[in-house]
C-alpha cells in the first residue's frame, strides 16, 4: 500500500504590537510641524511689520495671480542683507557685520571705469551736474537701491534723496543707527564727494508721527538732526573731506514728501544736497561770510540808526569828524 505524504503549512499570524511601526504617523507629525512653522512665521511678520508693511503685502496678495508673472513679489529677498530680511523694529537686530558687500563703481574692480574718470573739481554747469547724477544713478543700481535713492538737477545743484520703503528702513524706528543697507549706499557715495569739491548740505527728515511724552523728551526736531548727523559721520568714514560739509540740518516734519499721508514712510529721509559755486556763495553771504554780507549790511545800518546822546558827539574826536557831521544832519 502507498504511503502519502502530507505537507502541512503553518501559518503565522503578526503580532499585535508590529502595527505601531506603520509610517502614517510620521506623515502626520511632519503635516502637524508644517502646519505650526506657518503659524509662527505668520505671527513674526505681524510682529515685524509696519502698517505700511501689511497694507503693501495685503495689496499685493488681493491682486496677484498664481498665472500672473509679471507682478512684484513684496516676499522676495534675493536682493535682500540677509535670507531671512529683519524689520529694523522687531525684537531681532539686524547684524552690523553683515556679509552683504556692494560692488563699487570706483574701485576699478571691471564692473565699470575706474575712479580716474571723475575729474575731480567743482560741477556747476548743469551737463556737469547730469554727467555726475548719471555716475550717482550707476552707483546705486550695482547696490540694488533704486527705489531708495532718487537724485534729481536743480539750477542750484544737485539733490539726493536717501529715504525709506517698505522693504528697507534707514534707521531703527525712533532712533538713529543706520542699518547696514544704507551704510553701505553712503560708504560708497563717499568717494564721490571726496573727487567733487562742491559743498555739500546734510538734511535729515522725519514723518509726522511724535514721540510720546510719556516715554522720551525727545522730539522729531532732535531725531531729524541726530539722523542727519550720523549721515555726516558715515560719509566721512568712508573717506569724505570733513571740510566739504557746509551745513548739518534737521528739518522735522515741515518738508513732507507725501503731504496726504504724513505718517508714510517716504518722508523719512535723508537729502544730500551738492551745491553749485553761485549757490554756496548765496547760502554763505546769508549767514555772514563776507564783509559785503547782507547780515553785516544789516549789522551796520541798525548800529547807525541807534539814537546818539548829545554829551556823546561832543566828546568824540577830531578824526570823527566826518561821522559827527552826518550824525546832524540826520
Amino acid at each position: 500500500m502507498q504511503k502519502h505524504e502530507h505537507v502541512v503549512v503553518k501559518r503565522s499570524k503578526s503580532r499585535a504590537h508590529d502595527e505601531v511601526h506603520g509610517g502614517a504617523w510620521k506623515v502626520a507629525f511632519a503635516d502637524f510641524m508644517i502646519a505650526l512653522m506657518a503659524l509662527f512665521l505668520v505671527m513674526w511678520m505681524l510682529q515685524v511689520a509696519d502698517k505700511e508693511e501689511r497694507k503693501a503685502i495685503v495689496a499685493h496678495l488681493n491682486s496677484m495671480s498664481m498665472f500672473d508673472q509679471n507682478l512684484g513679489n513684496p516676499f522676495d529677498i534675493s536682493q535682500s542683507i540677509s535670507p531671512i530680511d529683519l524689520a529694523q523694529d522687531s525684537s531681532v537686530p539686524s547684524r552690523h557685520d553683515s556679509n552683504h558687500i556692494v560692488t563699487s563703481f570706483f574701485r576699478g574692480d571691471g564692473d565699470g571705469p575706474e575712479m580716474d574718470s571723475l575729474i575731480p573739481g567743482n560741477f556747476d554747469t548743469q551737463e556737469q551736474l547730469a554727467m555726475l547724477a548719471k555716475i550717482i544713478d550707476q552707483v546705486m543700481g550695482q547696490s540694488s537701491a533704486q527705489g531708495n535713492v532718487h537724485v534729481t538737477v536743480t539750477p542750484q545743484g544737485l539733490r539726493i534723496v536717501l529715504q525709506d520703503d517698505y522693504k528697507q528702513h534707514m534707521f531703527s524706528r525712533g532712533g538713529s543707527r543706520l542699518t547696514p543697507f544704507f551704510e553701505d549706499l553712503l560708504l560708497e557715495l563717499a568717494p564721490i564727494f571726496e573727487r567733487i569739491a562742491n559743498p555739500i548740505i546734510i538734511s535729515g527728515h522725519t514723518d509726522s508721527t511724535p514721540f510720546s511724552r510719556s516715554t522720551s523728551n525727545r522730539s522729531n526736531w532732535d531725531l531729524s538732526t541726530s539722523r542727519a548727523n550720523v549721515a555726516r559721520q558715515t560719509l566721512i568714514e568712508g573717506g569724505m573731506p570733513d571740510e566739504r560739509v557746509l551745513q548739518v540740518t534737521g528739518m522735522s516734519d515741515r518738508a513732507l514728501l507725501n503731504v496726504d499721508e504724513p505718517d508714510s514712510s517716504e518722508n523719512r529721509r535723508i537729502e544730500l544736497f551738492v551745491l553749485t559755486t553761485p549757490a554756496t556763495q548765496v547760502l554763505q553771504t546769508f549767514f555772514g561770510n563776507g564783509a559785503d554780507s547782507e547780515l553785516q549790511k544789516a549789522k551796520e545800518k541798525a548800529e547807525f540808526n541807534q539814537p546818539v546822546i548829545r554829551q556823546k558827539l561832543i566828546n568824540l574826536p577830531v578824526e570823527q569828524s566826518s561821522s559827527k557831521q552826518a550824525l546832524q544832519d540826520l
